[in-house]
């Protein structure tokens, strides 16, 4: 059979293009896997596709996430500074160290997250994270600021930061991920004539619920309005970022309240409020622009037995709404300190070292101690209680009572959450016994213990006791 020469050219494309296809699919199938293998991704928590920070927000959570197939490929990351944030018209001035960077702790699950939760300044070739010795794929959360922002000149910045995914002792290639930065500090002439400052003269809200007798239980920030305006505005507030523990622990926003009690002439929150992440009205002018020319913001703890021991840090972004605009007016430093309780008492308090019986006869009916135990606690963690016999039931005269007539059991008392391990009549004997395990997230709790005595008949008549301790372990 003949082929005219159209045929064969148009037989020669079609192989061209099956070649061509086999090609890109071998391609796919053995270069993707290495290309995937070892790399780093970022998301924006609010959206985006750059580091963006105006009036509106200048703070900007980061979530980057690592993806490594090789095992036993350890791995860290480095932040690099690409390009300061400049000016755009001026390009000597800069950002500096008004740029800053946090960790946000528990974030991530596997490696070592090297940021505080503090804020500190973005530097150059910045540790970040180093994984475990597995190289595990991993994700973590940092939160970048630009602080004290009413001490920049205003105007337009822009610059880059790196992140740059290393390999610890393998051939894997690094990678870097640019972000670009961009900042618009607004020429807030008006924000001259409201000020927001702590009332004790110092640089962070403090509330310190548990210390100091109390004396900081509260933390108060003095709104001072200087100047005057020719219509309506607004005290504005908002948490840019979550309130958090050294060792990650979050406390909800809304466990904090806040309270306008001093203001006259405008509207004010005068009823304790939750604090919100997002954006509150916190004060309001008269209509013709007329004002108190201070008032008072007084944050506190909604429970603060609740609160679990820790120091907890964020900071309260503050606002003049005026004229259509926000003015930004600052920001303060809060900080949580929670005092470590982890306590047992015991009532009657002359029970704690000793169960007595007085005047005992043998002619006695039955004999009842009734203890109370209570916990106080905000650690976190379970716990457990246990009772120590040290002796036998003993008179003065040295007489002794078997154990076969004293016997004990643990009862709940109301809202008792833990678990009882003496739920049925037992002897009281010598030695360690676990009385009680609390619940799993180590509430504080109370419960009681019932002592009972019969009185034997060959009883010598006489005041008995017995010594014993109650102890209180973390588990």
């Amino acid at each position: 059979m003949k082929l005219n020469n159209g045929k064969i050219m148009k037989m020669q494309r079609v192989v061209k293009v099956i070649f061509l296809g086999f090609f890109l699919i071998a391609g796919w199938v053995f270069l993707s896997p290495a290309y995937s293998a070892f790399d780093l991704s970022y998301t924006f928590e609010q959206g985006g596709s750059r580091l963006e920070f105006d009036r509106s927000n200048f703070s900007r959570a980061i979530t980057f996430t690592t993806f490594n197939d090789i095992a036993n490929n350890r791995y860290e990351i480095r932040q690099r500074i690409e390009s300061p944030l400049r000016n755009r018209d001026n390009p000597s001035l800069t950002i500096g160290n008004n740029f800053v960077v946090r960790g946000f702790r528990g974030s991530n699950k596997y490696g070592d997250l090297r940021i505080p939760t503090g804020d500190i300044v973005v530097r150059n070739d910045e540790l970040i994270y180093v994984s475990n010795p597995a190289g595990t794929a991993d994700s973590f959360t940092l939160v970048y600021a630009v602080a004290n922002t009413q001490e920049i000149t205003p105007g337009y910045y822009t610059g880059r930061i790196s992140l740059v995914l290393n390999p610890i002792g393998s051939a894997q290639s690094p990678i870097t991920k640019v972000i670009e930065v961009y900042v618009s500090i607004p020429d807030d002439g008006g924000s001259l004539s409201v000020s927001v400052a702590p009332a004790e003269g110092i640089n962070s809200l403090i509330i310190n619920p548990l210390g100091s007798n109390g004396l900081r239980s509260m933390a108060n920030a003095v709104v001072t309005i200087n100047g005057s305006f020719n219509g309506p505005f607004r005290i504005m507030q908002m948490l840019p970022q979550p309130i958090q523990s050294q060792d990650g622990r979050l406390i909800d926003s809304g466990k904090i309240l806040l309270t306008v009690p001093d203001a006259q002439k405008g509207v004010a929150v005068n009823q304790p409020t939750p604090l919100s992440n997002n954006i509150q009205t916190i004060y309001s002018s008269r209509p013709d622009g007329s004002s108190d020319k201070a008032f008072t913001i007084i944050y506190s703890l909604a429970d603060p037995l609740k609160l679990i021991a820790g120091n907890y840090r964020s900071r309260i972004q503050y606002l003049l709404d005026s004229s259509g605009k926000q003015i930004n007016l600052g920001a303060l430093d809060l900080e949580i300190r929670q005092d470590r309780i982890f306590e047992i008492s015991i009532s009657p308090g002359d029970q704690r070292y000793n169960i007595d019986f007085a005047d005992l006869k043998p002619s006695d009916g039955p004999r009842i101690n009734e203890v109370l135990i209570e916990v106080k606690t905000n650690i976190g963690r379970a716990y457990q209680i246990t009772q120590n016999i040290l002796s036998e039931l003993v008179s003065g005269d040295g007489n002794k009572i078997p154990s076969k007539y004293f016997s004990m059991q643990t009862l709940p008392v109301n809202d008792t959450k833990g678990s009882l391990k003496i739920s049925n009549k037992i002897p009281v004997e010598k030695g360690d016994l676990l009385l009680f395990i609390s619940d799993a997230s180590g509430s504080s709790d109370r419960f009681k213990v019932i002592y009972e005595l019969i009185c034997p008949a060959d009883l010598r008549a006489g005041n008995y006791s017995s010594r014993i301790t109650y102890t209180l372990t973390e588990i």
